[in-house]
Parts: C-alpha cells; sequence; structure tokens
C-alpha cells in the first residue's frame, strides 16, 4: 500500500497539498464547468463522489484518477463550444495527474492509515544487559 500511496510531506508542503485538494475538489463540485443537460448528471455526481474522497484525502491517487477520467468523460459529452471549455478541464486533468503523483500529503486520511511508521527498539534491561561476570 505504500508504493501506491507514496509518501506524506509535511508542514509546508503537506499544506501546500491539502491547499490544491481542497481547490480541485472545488472546481470538480462545481457545476458550471459542466454542459448542462441530461446526461451529464451522472458525470456531475461521479465528480462529486472524487471530490469528496479528495477532500479528505481517502485512497487519493484512485479518486484522482477516477476525476481526471470523468473530466476526460466531459469531452466527449458536451458537444457544444463552450467559453474556455478546452483550457478548464486540460487544467484539471494536468491538476488531477499532479494529485494523484504526490498523494494526498500528511494531512489526509491515506497518511494516518498507511502512513510511516516510527519504530522503537528499547534496549532489554536485566540479565543480559552490560558485562556478564562468570
Amino acid at each position: 500500500m505504500q508504493r501506491l500511496l507514496g509518501t506524506f510531506p509535511n508542514r509546508s508542503a503537506g499544506l501546500a497539498l491539502l491547499i490544491l485538494r481542497l481547490v480541485v475538489a472545488a472546481a470538480l463540485i462545481s457545476k458550471t464547468r459542466l454542459c448542462p443537460g441530461a446526461e451529464t448528471q451522472v458525470l456531475l455526481a461521479l465528480s462529486r463522489i472524487a471530490a469528496v474522497a479528495i477532500i479528505v484525502g481517502w485512497y487519493t491517487p484512485l479518486a484522482a484518477v477516477s476525476a481526471m477520467l470523468t473530466c476526460l468523460c466531459t469531452f466527449w459529452v458536451c458537444r457544444e463550444p463552450r467559453v474556455d471549455a478546452f483550457e478548464i478541464d486540460a487544467l484539471m486533468i494536468g491538476t488531477l495527474i499532479a494529485i494523484s503523483l504526490l498523494g494526498a500529503g500528511a494531512y489526509s486520511v491515506d497518511a494516518r492509515l498507511y502512513g510511516r511508521r516510527r519504530l522503537v527498539v528499547v534496549r532489554p534491561r536485566g540479565k543480559l544487559e552490560g558485562r556478564q561476570t562468570l
């Protein structure tokens, strides 16, 4: 699981990843990037589910890839031209690729479940400690 989720940077890098996740999730939740119609309701629901997973940082690489696939599907579903449609979707896809490669960061559910653990080795006390006398 560690290879799937990558590293979990903390401090300023972790805070930057948290802000990036929040901004991308806000853009995924907004309905303005999709064209109007009944066929986009499924895409909207899928992108909102992925946005919630990205916000809390639960399986973030998989959620980012699924959100990226919904952004790609908007290219095929929305046939009518929109203002800056290509640029917005391309920016979203690039940002989601970055999130999927970087991971969620230290401030996420992934970090709490699968983060690095500190191994503390305690020296044994008692007869085996120090010099042995014969």
